[in-house]
């Protein structure tokens, strides 16, 4: 017997249970079209609509009724059958892998924060610029700068970035922001793909060689970079969401208010089933507090 597909029947669950296309859109992180599309391929394959629709409401009919607790009762044992695998491992232990710049930058100097509301939890850090493997590391979540596409697991969005040019007011002092002047200045380059469309855009917006940049540390690594501007050592174009708070301070300035619009920004990385432990999913909520300036 050839069955419906399971993705379509787990978003008519959930489209059932909130009686909202919109609602079971939040909650499964899809468009309300998607929902609406695997909607659609359910009632194909039944030849007949499950769902009453109109402008101000979305309720089961008398198909869709029918189905219903027999959906509910399947995914109630599928989820229980995932459970008996996979269940929260040392829920009292949060175990992070991040980059270094994020450990260092955003985690270490905000977690204190974290671990008062969260007493119950004891908090590892696995600092690494690469995707650790979650089983063999016993890694609970990890933090990724990127598009967020990881084969095989679950990406969920903390914020939206951009790249900034920034530089010390130790070494700017009283320079006149003219473009030469700032150009002529060292520059420490991160040589990842995206920093290094954002320096091509900024040199092509204020007519400016590329080649003639006087470049005095090259590295994938933002954290060096970073650190090393604080101290004064030369401008930088680096991750808006890695040095806020060093913008708020006044220590670092964004030079020309330069902003390059990227697609990348962070992202809480993990398997699927990850998200449904308590331990992560309060780490998440802390997480897009801290973003949105709440915690």
């Amino acid at each position: 017997m050839r069955l419906p597909p399971l993705k379509s029947l787990q978003v008519f669950l959930c489209a059932a249970q909130h009686q909202s296309f919109k609602a079971a859109a939040e909650q499964l992180h899809v468009t309300q079209a998607a929902v609406s599309q695997q909607i659609r391929l359910l009632e194909d394959y039944f030849d007949g609509q499950l769902f009453d629709r109109d402008k101000n409401q979305t309720k089961l009919n008398s198909k869709g009724k029918t189905l219903f607790p027999f959906i509910e009762k399947a995914f109630e044992q599928i989820n229980l059958g995932i459970s008996a695998l996979t269940k929260e491992s040392n829920s009292k232990e949060l175990k992070i892998t991040a980059l270094h710049s994020v450990t260092s930058l955003l985690l270490i100097p905000n977690i204190s924060d974290f671990q008062q509301k969260n007493v119950d939890l004891s908090v590892q850090f696995s600092p690494n610029n690469k995707l650790d493997s979650f089983q063999e590391q016993n890694i609970d979540v990890a933090i990724r700068r990127g598009l967020g596409d990881y084969a095989g697991l679950e990406s969920r969005r903390l914020t939206d970035d951009a790249i900034i040019l920034v530089a010390s007011p130790l070494l700017l002092g009283s320079k006149d922001f003219h473009p030469n002047n700032i150009f002529s200045l060292p520059l420490l380059e991160d040589i990842s793909s995206d920093i290094q469309a954002a320096i091509a855009d900024c040199c092509a917006k204020f007519n400016i060689n590329k080649k003639d940049l006087k470049v005095t540390l090259k590295t994938t690594d933002a954290l060096p970079i970073i650190q090393n501007t604080l101290a004064g050592q030369g401008i930088a174009f680096v991750s808006k969401v890695l040095v806020e708070q060093y913008l708020r301070t006044g220590q670092l300035i964004n030079i020309f208010n330069y902003v390059y619009d990227d697609p990348r920004t962070l992202f809480l990385v993990a398997p699927p089933h990850h998200f449904k432990w308590n331990k992560v999913q309060r780490l998440e909520l802390w997480l897009k507090q801290l973003f949105s300036g709440s915690h």
